[in-house]
């Protein structure tokens, strides 16, 4: 049967800040958004029995209607009218669950990427994102993919200049947080530091690694409140990152090098200090079908 092979990039948040809540209580952000080469391969397959099947080479990932890629699925054959249509999604994981980087999300843009070319329905990427936003706030971002200022609830999106080339050392703490628990933490206080985004814009807009290291801030990392977080952030600036922080609503941090060698010894430091560490750099593409 028909097959196709997507690329789904994991996201890390340069910078986050929530600027309100609305009445059906999504938030409304204000974040700058960057994917990363550490991704999810899908391996997407039309079926000739009806119905949609996903299975997952993390055991821990549950496979059913709770999937992102199973809903993303579910959400594109009734908007095209292939409702009777068969398909299943196999999602090889590498990114860490419960770490801030929109895995889940990838798979839902990948899945979507992957129908749409199986079924050759031609939709482009910005076409896509109003299924995508449906499922989740972050699968737009995933279905576009680069650097991105992100606002409204995560659907309004201004293209940024590619961050410059660089190693991104990412390490996730054995302990996750689930995004719903953060959001939460969050509505109940007032946090004392907030991001300036703008001036992330224009660091990004530089060209300049330092300058963007320097004005790295995400909310988030304030009401986590995790001693491994910042054990891991305070390791990755001591071995020479720029800058480091907490991905989205955590739990993974991220250290920004521009000496790969130095970022190589500070992985090597991490390992068995942390659940997961990755090496990996800026990709300039979201979720896309490979070869």
């Amino acid at each position: 049967m028909p097959t196709v092979r997507v690329k789904a990039p994991a996201k890390i948040n340069l910078s986050l800040d929530i600027l309100g809540k609305r009445h059906d209580g999504y938030h409304f952000m204000k974040m700058v958004m960057q994917t990363v080469e550490l991704s999810d391969t899908l391996i997407v397959t039309e079926e000739k029995a009806p119905g949609i099947r996903v299975t997952c080479s993390d055991s821990r990932v549950p496979c059913d209607g709770r999937n992102l890629a199973f809903r993303a699925a579910e959400a594109f054959l009734k908007a095209e009218g292939l409702a009777g249509k068969g398909v299943s999604v196999h999602i090889q994981k590498r990114i860490p669950m419960e770490a801030g980087m929109a895995g889940g999300s990838a798979d839902a843009a990948g899945t979507l990427v992957g129908l749409n070319r199986l079924f050759g329905r031609g939709r482009t990427p910005e076409q896509l994102c109003e299924t995508g936003l449906s499922l989740g706030a972050d699968v737009p971002f995933c279905l576009l993919g680069g650097t991105q200022l992100s606002e409204g609830i995560g659907e309004i999106f201004t293209p940024l200049p590619s961050l410059p080339d660089c190693r991104i050392l990412v390490a996730k703490p054995e302990i996750g947080i689930k995004t719903r628990d953060s959001f939460a933490k969050f509505d109940a206080i007032v946090p004392s530091r907030v991001p300036d985004t703008d001036a992330m814009v224009a660091a990004v807009a530089s060209g300049n690694l330092s300058a963007v290291a320097g004005e790295m801030v995400n909310v988030f990392e304030e009401v986590t409140d995790l001693p491994e977080v910042f054990m891991l952030k305070e390791a990755m600036r001591s071995y020479g990152a720029l800058g480091s922080l907490m991905t989205g609503t955590g739990t993974a941090v991220f250290g920004l090098f521009d000496d790969l060698r130095l970022a190589r010894r500070c992985a090597r430091a991490l390992y068995g200090k942390a659940g997961a560490v990755f090496l990996t750099r800026p990709d300039p593409l979201g979720a896309r079908v490979e070869g």
